[in-house]
């Protein structure tokens, strides 16, 4: 799992000791945003957890009540996590990449559920979906690098890893551009975040010259 091809996995393993050791700078967020961390733990696992049965079991080219579902799915979880569309377009763009019409309705349904709950709960639209008080060429960069990632990504392990880089810089840039000197609740949980994402990359996999990746069974 960790040789010397496994570039993913050991990639993915530096990155989740990085956060560990940024988290491990202060610890305030456990008791000043309790809610928050839960929100967005909660929402990363449910996230991941969705992502996995669309992949098995839904057909991107195909509308239907489950696509439906997985759209209003994804609208919660950003309303209830603040997750901005960053955090799962990659594996929008992975898995309709060969159905651009139902790409397009899927990013649509979600956008348009998001602002529907919210003025139901809210009564107001809140953009929170695009971005977290982040500089707006960090925000064009990071879509930017989203974007490209998205249509290059060749699997699951790809777009898990993929997406754990975009939340952990997301999260870094957060940080350093508000200049905190400790992390606040939203950041230190968007770190725990990204490393979800990192660990649920690690896949056993032997490469082949010509074949490429082989995976073995978890």
């Amino acid at each position: 799992m960790f040789s010397r091809k496994h570039y993913i996995n050991w990639f993915s393993l530096i990155f989740i000791v990085v956060s560990i050791l940024i988290l491990s700078l202060n610890f305030r967020f456990l008791k000043n945003g309790t809610s928050v961390l839960i929100y967005n733990l909660t929402g990363s696992i449910l996230l991941i957890i969705i992502l996995l049965i669309v992949d098995k079991y839904l057909d991107p080219n195909k509308i239907d009540i489950f696509s439906i579902s997985f759209t209003f799915a994804l609208s919660f979880l950003s309303y209830l996590s603040f997750f901005p569309i960053c955090f799962y377009l990659i594996f929008l763009l992975f898995f309709f990449r060969d159905n651009l019409k139902n790409l397009i309705s899927v990013i649509s349904s979600v956008l348009i559920f998001y602002f529907l709950i919210q003025l139901y709960t809210l009564g107001n639209y809140n953009a929170d979906i695009f971005y977290w008080n982040i500089p707006l060429a960090w925000i064009i960069i990071l879509y930017i690098f989203t974007l490209y990632t998205g249509w290059m990504v060749a699997d699951m392990q790809e777009v898990y890893f993929s997406t754990g880089i975009i939340i952990f810089f997301w999260s870094l840039i957060l940080w350093l551009s508000n200049n905190h000197t400790s992390l606040d609740s939203s950041t230190a949980a968007s770190f725990i975040i990204s490393i979800l994402f990192f660990l649920s990359s690690f896949r056993r996999y032997k490469v082949a010259k010509f074949l490429g990746k082989i995976y073995k069974n978890l």
